[in-house]
């Protein structure tokens, strides 16, 4: 949501911003009239219909309410539902003085997306300008409490952030309540072409910086006690802007203090939907988009936040895709082409994703963002339909006021934006199979290719409107939503879709909560298709050992890491077609500490002894480098690491016991950027089979008389004048005596070691 500055009441002008807003569910917003008796109709709810009559008379009041209507639709701020007049009252007089940031692109009672003037790019750099629909691959971060939070600019002041505390306190874990906030990131990740990966937060004050930094987050999350009196759930910074006085930066602020108001953010109804359709509509915000108008309860952007629907309904979805483009973004070239994969071996497979588009008339790839491209392989002939669908429903722009029909109402069809074509070809596209395009703007397009021979193939999926540019007069209007069906054979059904969530970071030894029932769902049409199972591999092992039968599903599991690292976590989520997808996070853990338990080895001396390691945060000894002895002589580690999935445990390295190396309990130490360990006796050195070679020269002969010698005339080996070791024991009973000399005197004899 946008920015607001300070100025003064000019009624004659009519200059009024209301730019400060809660998040809120209410699907009647909008929809009561401000004087039922005798008053001309308001698209404004009464509340706030009173408050502006309370504030100016006569043509000021239309001049106000136009002004509240507009920037209502272009601010930075989110209201709670049913606010009451008085509440209106205190955002009219708190924040009228502070303008937006822009005006929306076309009216802003269309029911539409609007964007802002900047964009994310694939650097994480807000620099990129709306509407390309290219990708951003973006980091985010939780400052700690305490971090100096807030913009000014908001109308708010700052403070110390209290959002980790509050998630703590509200969920009963940090990670868990972090996990139902990087749900509102996975729904983006959903719904447009944007990937997330956690980064750590360096705790430096929150800032309007639009540029990439490695010490925190493209995005940052926290929050402040802004009050409950107060109708602002949260505030957003937009990404940037080039020359309007803006709060930028795209970071996001809070209000911790609604954790404690029943009925919101700790209302867990439908997994906490309250909290994340809040969040999910600030970072909305924070990737270049304003709010919608009219206030409907049906559109995330709106300035009050839904329960109605979960995330994005189809309006955000087609402006997520106009800035951002669809989950496979990029693929709009056949070098980019979506590999949907073998469709006939192991088993026949047919592929469905919902939820995509093209973004304007192709016009033979010179709008390239207006075609999508998808390849597949078949090794025997096949019957192949292939279904494009397109999507977006129908909108009326004009707002209902309650108990009144609409009185004059615009119909929009997002279903016929676009005019929906594909085309199949050979695999470098210069054969085409067939081209079809038989329907009209809205309509599906469906036709089987029979005995589609064995080979592979390319298929683009564009938009034929040319009436439909790149940037028309409304560029609002020109994204088409479809569906997309390749089905291979008779009822072959098609996977589900699983989303894990987002790359994330997870301090050791806490609880690490994962969810996947939120966002993962069917997508096979043709029968009556439900999710029956969520299974995971939360170590990265290749093995999905949480839900997978015969323990129950686990769509929210949580487990407890003990090792720095970085995980390969995964989801397979499978449907009761039987059919399955696994979608793949990673996870970083840090924090840990390393120990080291059991599993002492010893070994003579000319020995190479096998050793194995256990303990915690092991999983990063990666080089035999990182392991030695530190007491005595003679041993060096060699081999190459190899650390179990957890950490728990490393195997692959032995100790190089050299024939002289020093006899007797040695220290091993793991030295590494996750820590410098050191444990006491870990490998003991014996004689060898041939004892009396006491300079390990393979010979028993003077030389070895003169030490053995020495040691006998010292006789105890707790003397502090023995050689360390006491080699001369040749029976180990802690004294070089006579015993030991008839030893000695044998191998004398004997001269060659055996």
């Amino acid at each position: 949501m946008q920015n607001r500055g300070k100025t003064t009441w000019n009624l004659t002008a009519g200059a009024l911003a209301l730019s400060a807003g809660l998040a809120a569910s209410n699907a009647q917003l909008g929809a009561f009239p401000y004087n039922p008796s005798s008053a001309p109709q308001s698209p404004l709810p009464y509340e706030l219909e009173m408050a502006i009559q309370s504030k100016a008379e006569g043509a000021r009041t239309a001049m106000l309410r136009a002004s509240v209507i507009k920037h209502i639709s272009s601010s930075p701020t989110c209201y709670v539902p049913n606010m009451t007049q008085a509440q209106w009252q205190e955002a009219i007089d708190k924040f009228q003085l502070l303008p937006p940031t822009q005006v929306p692109n076309d009216d802003p009672f269309a029911d539409r997306f609007n964007v802002d003037q900047r964009k994310w790019n694939s650097a994480g750099n807000a620099t990129a300008a709306p509407g390309d629909a290219s990708r951003a691959n973006l980091t985010y971060s939780f400052p700690a409490d305490g971090t100096t939070w807030g913009l000014t600019g908001s109308g708010f002041a700052t403070g110390p952030n209290t959002l980790v505390g509050a998630l703590t306190t509200a969920f009963g874990s940090e990670d868990r309540g972090k996990e139902f906030v990087r749900q509102a990131l996975a729904a983006w990740k959903k719904y447009a072409g944007i990937t997330y990966t956690e980064n750590s937060d360096s705790g430096i004050a929150m800032d309007q910086v639009s540029t990439r930094r490695s010490s925190v987050g493209d995005i940052r999350i926290g929050g402040l006690a802004l009050g409950s009196a107060t109708p602002v759930l949260a505030y957003n910074a937009f990404p940037g802007s080039p020359s309007l006085a803006a709060i930028v930066g795209g970071d996001m602020c809070i209000n911790t203090s609604y954790f404690s108001v029943g009925g919101t953010f700790p209302d867990s109804t439908n997994n906490f939907r309250y909290l994340r359709n809040t969040v999910t509509h600030e970072h909305g915000h924070g990737t270049g988009f304003v709010h919608q108008v009219p206030c409907t309860g049906t559109k995330l952007m709106e300035p009050q936040i839904g329960t109605g629907f979960d995330s994005h309904n189809n309006d955000d979805r087609r402006g997520a895709q106009r800035n951002y483009g669809d989950r496979y973004s990029g693929n709009q070239s056949l070098a980019t082409a979506v590999d949907l994969g073998n469709l006939t071996t192991p088993a026949l497979k047919s592929f469905t994703a919902r939820d995509l588009s093209v973004n304007g008339f192709w016009n033979n790839g010179a709008n390239p963002s207006g075609a999508d491209f998808y390849k597949f392989t078949l090794d025997s002939a096949q019957n192949v339909r292939i279904v494009v669908t397109p999507r977006g429903g129908t909108i009326i722009t004009e707002q209902q006021s309650f108990q009144c029909d609409v009185v004059s109402p615009v119909t929009y069809s997002a279903n016929a934006a676009g005019n929906l074509a594909y085309v199949l070809t050979n695999s470098d596209g210069t054969v085409t199979v067939g081209t079809v395009d038989a329907t009209a703007a809205g309509g599906t397009e469906t036709f089987t290719f029979s005995a589609l021979p064995a080979g592979s193939y390319v298929l683009r999926v564009f938009d034929n409107n040319s009436a439909n540019p790149t940037n028309g007069a409304n560029p609002n209007t020109i994204v088409q939503l479809y569906d997309l069906d390749v089905q291979v054979g008779t009822n072959i059904y098609a996977n589900p879709y699983a989303n894990a969530g987002v790359n994330k970071r997870v301090r050791a030894n806490t609880t690490a909560q994962f969810i996947g029932n939120i966002h993962s769902a069917t997508t096979e049409i043709r029968v009556a298709t439900s999710i029956s199972r969520y299974e995971w591999d939360l170590d990265g092992d290749g093995t999905f050992e949480t839900g997978a039968s015969p323990a129950a599903s686990a769509p929210q599991p949580t487990f407890t890491y003990v090792s720095n690292g970085v995980y390969n976590v995964s989801l397979r989520v499978r449907d009761s077609n039987a059919k399955t997808t696994v979608d793949t996070i990673q996870v970083t853990v840090f924090g840990g500490t390393m120990t080291v338990t059991g599993n002492s080895v010893s070994g003579q001396r000319g020995t190479v002894v096998p050793f194995t390691i256990n303990g915690t945060n092991l999983k990063n000894v990666t080089a035999a480098t990182q392991v030695s002895v530190t007491t005595g002589s003679g041993i060096t580690v060699t081999g190459t690491p190899v650390p179990n999935a957890l950490g728990t445990q490393v195997t692959g390295l032995s100790f190089n016991i050299a024939a002289n190396a020093t006899l007797g309990g040695q220290t091993m130490r793991i030295l590494n950027a996750d820590g410098n360990l050191s444990t006491a006796n870990f490998v003991t050195v014996t004689a060898p089979p041939c004892p009396a070679d006491l300079n390990g020269d393979t010979f028993v002969d003077d030389s070895d008389f003169v030490i053995f010698a020495a040691a006998y005339g010292i006789l105890d080996c707790a003397d502090p004048s023995m050689p360390v070791g006491c080699p001369s024991d040749l029976n180990n009973d802690g004294f070089v005596d006579d015993s030991d000399f008839v030893i000695f005197a044998a191998a004398y004899e004997t001269l060659i070691c055996p």
